[in-house]
């Protein structure tokens, strides 16, 4: 809209001076960090912060806060706007909740399940924050606000710092008055200039797009008219009641209906038993009318916010297909997207539009196309009636705009219903981690003579634990550095002498030689490890001689020679020549995937510790070569849910919906949150099908009910549970690594754990990344050592040490060790783009085997894989990793009339992953031969750039599978699949709502052209413009196809620009759906709709202005530049602006992509205002942006161009990104004596399992009640 923001462009002293009023203690205090990263510094009591909880549109504390918030992520916002804006807090979820926040106020807030409270030093507290910030950083999120406590230590300001001054991002610092603020971040403070009178993001911008998605119940629940069929059906309903501060406070479930004969009557009947319950709660009475077509509920001071209306239906057990069980279900249910108060309109679709004091009103611009619309130009609310009890293509949209006080109309304000989701676009972040060699000072010679009463006590190797050489549980893994510990004492105190180490192969070639660190003089007594849970391992080796052998030297049947003064010596653990050759096997490599949902709970995400930094930790105390860890940003889900069978719920129902059902009746359906988890990882194991890869879903549990509740289950490779670090490390970790509980038995009914369940044996965990000994030992339990992370029950873990996870005991790294013999390791190919490893037998990259007779691996080729594999395809394997795929999952049960469940659902990510082999193409032949036993055939249709592509490809299973990302997902079927390849039943049907050619193709019957097309004027918030190869082809006003000038050649092409981003599809009027050809986009393309700005004639060049700019041009940087374009002599009226991001490749040829992140422009008087951000892609480095000015998309005239280039020739003050603080594997120095950071935490000692569950409260005594299922 042009000036439909000049309403919030008050000072942002206001909101101080407000906050001032409320609060007479502290001030807000507001500021700007060298120059221009904005600052806020917050009471966390404070009215501002609480006003977050309230509907910006009504409260006027809400708007107050959503004007806060509008300063600090300085872009355009309005109230009611689908488009959030991303904040990483570290505050506990507790303090700072997205989940408390309304809807409206647009934003999400992630935060990390890990200590709040990090000492000065601690460079974990940085490195949680780093990918997530820093344009090198692996991740593909952009956050506006940072939210940090006056406590921060100084690690995190230390980065908050780098990253305000490099992206010009916005911070927030809330104070705590139980705490004290840290001197890094009262320095911080002190740097602040002080603003007084700074005004909001300049809110007058033309070209910003207003679109609001309402995503309204599936339409297998959920009928959008009131029907005569509907009356019938409608046995019982059920309401949902709060009041306007946002807390619940009625809900009616599943009330008999007395009376349906007619709708008045029904109206009635519901009316008498809601206010019986109203009076029962002391609430005034409510009035439920029957008028046009529609159940209208009324109300005072409240907010209706769910009503439905059921029928019991037959569904088929779950156990068993030939029975048929009752189940209540929705057939109606209407929400209300925009929380209008004391009304709610049954059988029609309701909003508002924002009240704004400068607009003078607005007006319906476009029509839906498959029901009525109206709007109440006093109150600015709207009304939709649908056509249909169902829309035909899930979705519908309409368009207003805002009249202004010059008379001058706003940009199209766009509102998109919905009835299925749209894909989820969800890029995970990549972390390689491993254990470097660390850094070694060698000592000099000593020349002393060997002590005639040395004593040789103990020959000591480390990785993960510090083991003896006849330690039957000793096992070490190839290629990674390990500690040698060699005990000596003497009883006078000698003098030290030369110690070294030699270490040759199998073949006796001599691969290093390393003098030990030691003691000037022998020690007469060996002091134990301190009854502490960890020890420096600089002040224990103190005593004794030490030396890192590099991981080159660790391979299978290495030999150990240990030589005093160039004599070896001879131990128990030697032989007669002083030979040792210690347990050495295979360097794995994990390569793990971790998910993130909130179920049910809008405007926040929990990170297990943090995304990705935990990588470092687990790659250190897991006995491997490599981890490789994938995380993606979190997500809302709201998933239908399997029944958790327990003993006392045994419920034979395919499917409950928390949203939808009775909670009396569904049962305990935490612990179904927790299954629904567990299955989400194994969808994901079905779709990639290599045990090269594991799987973690990280879920935050919605409920009030803690009862017997289950935190995670697993299976090998897969898991799912709650984001607690401890709990995703035994679930991930441990089962998924084939470990059983320590309390469990095996196959012969004897102990499967070598230990006590609650011990973790003798031998002491070793850190090599932070140098220092786990020893176990617990001082906040009542026995003496931590209970092992995999005993059954639920296991509060907190560590001295800051550590995220417990590591297993010696003997359970063994079992990992013996578990990862049996799965393949996947690896890239030496040479990038050369296959040579395998021949190309398994796509890009080569799997290997372990051979243990040989103790090697093996490569998989065509020759050996059946040896391994007799059962499963080596096409299944993932062949190609980091291409952008669809991941497509189908939750499905079926009706005892063999139709689908109405909670059957499906799910899209567009995302970043593997593809197996390519799947057999039904219709050319190619890909992967044709395999008998799969039996389903999937359609799937493309938007590309060359028209929509249809293809035709046989899935070995519907419920979950990778497809390539050839463009915008538009729709695909999937159908049963017979052996002569003709497809059979219909099984599952997917569109997408925001796929323009479902909207154009809307009428269309199968795969051919519809005789009429749906063309709209505007769409997503902005004018589309609309061309055809051939004039007259359709007439625009009314869709209709003139089929006599069709040729293989004809064609549509739109165009739209979309929050600064342009948008280009074809669409063959031949071959619609792209099943044999594709678009010509050479053709000369005419003209069709918003012919008032289209000029005639020819301008094929492109007008370009170069224009220098300060800021790099990186990932994740904020763009601020006013530019004078008086020179381009713009027409007048409305023009569209775009940004291209102009990158070049290896071969320095200019490449031009869309930008993801939203991009904003105003004119005024010749200056030209673009502010936006670019895209959060690691890595990312441009030659410059581009913006184009252009008038009528369709037309012959080129747009006018502005280059916007990085200043290189004066880059005195532009800040470099320091990388460092992303160089995770940066080698140590040995025995540094890294610092130790003390336990610090605000949750008592006497309740720690409080501190790894701050969100579920588990009292201490239900500890035996939480199960860890494996």
């Amino acid at each position: 809209m042009e000036n439909r923001y000049e309403e919030q462009n008050k000072p942002i002293s206001s909101i101080k001076n407000q906050y001032d009023s409320n609060i007479k203690q502290q001030p807000l205090k507001i500021g700007l960090y060298a120059n221009k990263s904005r600052v806020v510094v917050i009471d966390n009591n404070s009215p501002l912060l609480k006003s977050l909880s309230l509907d910006p549109t009504f409260s006027k504390e809400g708007k107050a806060a959503h004007e806060l918030f509008s300063w600090l992520i300085n872009k355009p916002r309005i109230i009611g706007e689908t488009k959030k804006s991303y904040i990483a807090s570290t505050l506990p979820e507790s303090q700072f909740s997205g989940f408390k926040f309304h809807s409206k106020q647009g934003i999400f807030v992630e935060s990390f399940n890990s200590p709040h409270e990090w000492i000065d030093g601690e460079v974990r507290a940085q490195a949680q924050l780093a990918d997530l910030l820093l344009p090198s950083g692996e991740w593909h999120r952009h956050y506006s606000i940072v939210v940090l406590p006056e406590s921060a230590n100084d690690k995190q300001i230390e980065l908050i710092r780098h990253w305000l001054e490099l992206t010009g991002g916005s911070l927030l610092i809330v104070k705590d008055k139980q705490k004290k603020i840290s001197a890094s971040t009262q320095q911080l403070i002190n740097e602040l200039r002080p603003v007084e009178h700074i005004e909001l993001a300049s809110n007058t911008l033309e070209n910003h797009n207003f679109q609001q998605i309402i995503t309204l119940p599936p339409h297998t629940i959920s009928s959008l008219k009131l029907t005569d069929e509907l009356r019938k059906n409608s046995q019982y309903f059920s309401v949902s009641i709060k009041n306007t501060n946002n807390n619940n406070i009625l809900s009616l479930h599943d009330i008999p209906i007395t009376e349906t004969s007619s709708w008045q009557k029904i109206a009635h009947s519901i009316e008498t038993d809601v206010n019986r319950m109203m009076v029962e709660h002391q609430l005034p009475a409510v009035k439920i009318s029957y008028e046009k077509n529609t159940l209208k509920l009324v109300g005072e001071n409240i907010i209706f916010r769910q009503f439905q209306l059921k029928q019991t239906k037959q569904v088929t057990s779950r156990y068993n297909e030939q029975k048929q069980i009752p189940q209540i279900l929705p057939i109606l249910v209407t929400e209300n997207p925009d929380e209008l108060p004391n009304q709610l309109v049954v059988g029609a679709i309701t909003g508002k539009l924002p009240n704004i004091p400068h607009i003078k009103g607005y007006k319906i611009l476009e029509q839906p196309k498959f029901g009525r619309l109206t709007l109440n130009n006093i109150t600015n609310e709207w009304q939709y009636i649908a056509n249909n009890a169902k829309f035909k293509t899930q979705s519908d949209q309409f368009d207003f705009i805002a009249i202004l006080p010059n008379e001058q109309e706003s940009q199209p304000i766009s509102i998109q219903l919905q009835t299925e989701n749209a894909p989820q676009h969800r890029i995970p972040g990549k972390r390689i981690f491993s254990v470097q060699n660390p850094v070694y000072h060698e000592p000099q010679r000593r020349y002393h003579p060997t002590p005639s009463d040395m004593q040789i006590h103990n020959i000591q190797l480390a990785q993960t634990h510090l083991q003896n050489m006849t330690d039957k549980h000793m096992s070490l893994t190839a290629n990674r550095w390990a500690l040698l510990n060699l005990e000596i004492t003497s009883i006078n105190a000698a003098k030290s002498p030369d110690i070294e180490a030699i270490i040759s192969n199998k073949e006796r070639k001599i691969l290093g030689r390393i003098r030990l660190t030691g003691p000037d003089h022998l020690p007469k007594i060996l002091t134990a490890l301190p009854r502490q849970p960890n020890v420096s391992a600089q002040d224990w080796h103190q005593q004794r001689f030490t030396a890192p052998l590099k991981g080159e030297w660790i391979q299978p049947d290495i030999n150990i020679i240990i030589t005093v003064n160039g004599k070896p010596i001879v131990t128990e653990e030697t032989n007669q020549y002083g030979v040792f050759s210690p347990n050495v096997t295979l360097d794995n490599h994990l390569i793990v995937h971790v998910d993130s949902h909130s179920l049910y709970q809008q405007g926040h995400g929990v990170y297990s510790s943090s995304p990705l930094s935990w990588g470092k930790e687990a790659a250190t105390i897991l006995p491997i070569g490599q981890f490789t860890l994938y995380s993606s940003p979190a997500t809302v889900s709201h998933p239908s849910l399997t029944p958790y069978m327990t003993g006392t719920n045994n419920n034979a129902i395919p499917f409950i919906h928390p949203h939808y059902d009775n909670p009396k009746e569904i049962g305990n359906h935490t612990n179904a949150q927790v299954h629904w988890a567990y299955n989400n990882s194994q969808q994901y194991k079905i779709a990639n099908n290599a045990n090269s890869d594991y799987q973690y879903t990280a879920i935050e549990i919605f409920s009030s009910s803690f009862n017997k509740l289950l935190l995670g289950q697993a299976s090998r490779n897969h898991g799912g549970g709650v984001h607690e670090p401890n709990v995703m490390f035994h679930e991930a970790f441990g089962h998924g690594l084939g470990l059983p509980h320590t309390n469990s038995q095996d196959h012969n009914n004897q102990p499967a754990y070598p230990y006590h369940p609650y011990d973790h044996g003798k031998k002491p965990a070793y850190n090599q990344s932070r140098q220092y000994y786990v020893t176990y030992h617990s001082p906040h339990t009542f026995r003496k050592q931590a209970i092992p992370t995999m005993l059954s029950y639920f296991v509060p873990f907190s560590s001295d040490a800051y550590d995220a996870f417990l590591p297993h005991a010696d003997a359970y790294n063994q079992k990992i060790h013996q578990f990862l013999t049996k799965r393949v390791r996947w690896q890239s190919n030496k040479t990038k783009g050369l296959d040579i490893e395998d021949g190309g037998f398994a796509g890009d990259g080569f799997y290997q085997r372990w051979d243990q007779i040989r103790k090697q691996w093996v490569i998989l080729t065509q020759q050996n894989y059946s040896k391994y594999y007799n059962r499963i395809q080596i096409e299944q394997f993932p062949h190609q990793r980091d291409v952008p795929i669809y991941w497509i999952q189908l939750q499905s049960a079926k009706m005892a009339d063999n139709t689908l469940h109405p909670y059957s659902t499906i799910t899209v990510d567009r995302t970043v992953g593997s593809l197996p082999a390519n799947y057999h193409n039904l219709k050319t032949g190619t890909g992967r031969q044709f395999y008998i036993y799969h039996n389903y055939a999937l359609t799937v249709t493309y938007a590309t750039s060359n028209g929509l592509l249809t293809e035709v490809l046989q899935i070995p299973h519907e419920t979950s599978f990778n497809i390539a990302d050839k463009g915008e997902l538009v729709q695909f079927t999937i159908h049963e699949l017979n052996r002569k390849k003709e497809l059979g039943q219909l099984t599952s049907r997917y569109s997408n709502p925001n796929s323009l050619a479902n909207r154009l193709l809307a009428k269309r019957d199968g795969y051919t052209l519809p005789p009429h097309l749906l063309l709209d004027n505007y769409w997503q918030g902005a004018p589309i413009f609309w061309a055809a190869t051939e004039e007259g082809v359709v007439d625009f006003s009314t869709g209709k196809i003139n089929i006599d000038k069709i040729t293989s050649k004809s064609a549509l092409c739109a165009k739209w620009v979309e929050n600064g981003r342009l948008h280009q599809q074809y669409f063959s009027l031949s071959d619609p759906f792209g099943q044999d050809r594709q678009v010509d986009t050479s053709m000369n393309f005419i003209a069709l709709n918003h012919l008032n700005t289209y000029k005639t004639g020819y301008l094929l060049e492109n007008t370009i202005r170069h224009q220098m700019i300060e800021t790099p041009l990186i990932a994740d940087i904020n763009i601020e530049q006013q530019i004078d374009i008086s020179d381009l002599n713009l027409s007048n009226g409305q023009h569209s602006f775009w940004v291209t991001l102009v990158t070049s490749n290896e071969q320095k040829q200019i490449q031009e992509k869309v930008p993801v992140e939203s991009w904003y422009f105003s004119v005024q008087q010749n200056q030209l205002t673009i502010k936006g951000t670019i895209d959060s892609t690691p890595g990312l480095k441009l030659d410059g942006i581009l913006i184009h000015i252009d008038q009528h998309l369709q037309d012959h005239v080129a747009p006018k161009l502005i280059w916007l280039q990085q200043n290189n020739q004066n880059p005195t003050g532009q800040l470099a990104e320091n990388i460092e603080f992303l160089d995770y594997n940066r080698p140590v120095v040995f025995n540094s004596g890294s610092v130790l950071p003390e336990l610090i935490s605000s949750i008592p000692e006497e309740e720690p399992s409080s501190f790894y569950s701050p969100t579920m409260s588990i009292p201490q005594h239900k500890q035996a009640d939480i199960l860890l299922s494996a």
